[in-house]
């Protein structure tokens, strides 16, 4: 099944997802999704819709998705658009810290999917949002989600085996 790595907003995650591409030990197609505004170098209010809008009118069969930081938020409205074209989504260093006021409503998309379907990776200490407050988010939803802990105190979120092991596990 094809991969989708969405990235977060700053460019730096660029290197990210071509790191944990290459690091992914998959037989799967995966697809980094490059943001419009890491080559115009301004976003609009409306980036995520205009992204997600974008992915959605390109897949044509079930997908999985890793999303990191902003780019949980663009996964969620994928959710929203096309639940039937997702089959497992992780989500990794959700930035509570950075919510406008709505944003943890977006969450609610995941409930369109079964939890076992639905990993998300949290760092005890993330600067965006740490493990118990993305955890409070995720668990208010739906405490059947699985969200696991990493001991860092950081934004950053290199851990393919884990990814890898969740996206071959059956069902």
């Amino acid at each position: 099944m094809n991969i989708l790595i969405l990235p977060g907003y700053s460019l730096k995650n660029k290197i990210w997802a071509e790191n944990l591409k290459k690091e992914l030990n998959s037989g799967d197609e995966i697809q980094i999704i490059n943001w419009e505004h890491w080559e115009t170098g301004s976003s609009t209010d409306d980036w995520l819709d205009i992204e997600a809008q974008k992915i959605v009118k390109d897949l044509t069969s079930q997908v999985n998705i890793i999303a990191h930081s902003a780019g949980t938020f663009v996964a969620m409205k994928i959710l929203k658009l096309k639940p039937d074209l997702i089959h497992k989504i992780i989500l990794c260093g959700i930035p509570v810290n950075d919510f406008h006021t709505g944003d943890q409503k977006l969450y609610e998309t995941l409930n369109l999917l079964k939890p076992e379907n639905i990993l998300c990776v949290q760092n005890e200490n993330d600067n965006h949002g740490s493990f118990s407050q993305a955890e409070k988010i995720i668990h208010a939803l739906n405490s059947n989600i699985k969200i696991i802990s990493q001991p860092r105190s950081d934004h950053l979120y290199s851990y393919p085996e884990e990814f890898q092991e969740f996206l071959n596990k059956v069902e």
